[in-house]
């Protein structure tokens, strides 16, 4: 096999959400005075809610993901999986591969937002925001797990959708594979290795 390790981001790699997310973090920040374009929003999933809040000038973030929090448990019914997803990682185990996620939710939000995707769930490998210092676009969490999980650097692949998904692999010298299902068309992935199209190209990567 060419990567023994492949670990994803979650949200538009995984799961097709960032538009929800997107939406509610709007809603939160406009309910405190602050409005900026949903587009502006959405070019920024990937990052946490936190520091997406915090750049616009929201300063209750707190409060805002609270309310977020609540709308994203409400919502969860109109979450899926992408199409492939579930054969993709069904596949990738029964080749032995370690599979694993490095996200921006923190622990809260993902033991909250992920029960309904139990293969996620009850992965062995899971780095949330809250355990590095710094969140993506750095590449502390990525640099965390390869050493929580002794993971070998140049048998590793990351998947993602975003720039700073892209750019974490790229600091932690990792090979980044774009989940072009997910990303946003508009995006340049000039540092990816690898362009998947469809999740199926990922298992064909790493054979």
């Amino acid at each position: 096999m060419k990567y023994s390790n492949v670990l994803f981001d979650i949200d538009n790699t995984l799961i097709n959400s960032a538009d929800l997310i997107a939406s509610l973090l709007k809603k939160g920040a406009d309910r405190e005075g602050v409005h900026m374009p949903l587009e502006e929003y959405r070019q920024r999933i990937g990052r946490p809610g936190q520091q997406i809040l915090s750049e616009f000038g929201v300063r209750n973030w707190r409060r805002v993901l609270d309310r977020y929090m609540v709308g994203f448990d409400e919502s969860m019914n109109e979450l899926t999986y992408f199409k492939g997803i579930e054969p993709m990682l069904n596949a990738l185990l029964a080749m032995n591969i370690k599979v694993g996620v490095v996200t921006s939710k923190d622990r809260v939000q993902f033991d909250k937002e992920i029960g309904h995707f139990p293969i996620i769930a009850n992965m062995s490998m899971v780095t949330t925001a809250d355990l590095t210092r710094n969140p993506k676009p750095s590449g502390d969490p990525i640099a965390y797990t390869l050493a929580r999980f002794h993971l070998v650097r140049e048998q590793t692949l990351y998947v993602g959708d975003s720039i700073f998904d892209m750019q974490a692999a790229k600091n932690t010298a990792v090979d980044f594979a774009v989940a072009a299902w997910g990303a946003l068309p508009d995006d340049v992935f000039k540092d990816a290795k690898y362009r998947a199209e469809t999740p199926n190209d990922i298992v064909e990567i790493v054979q």
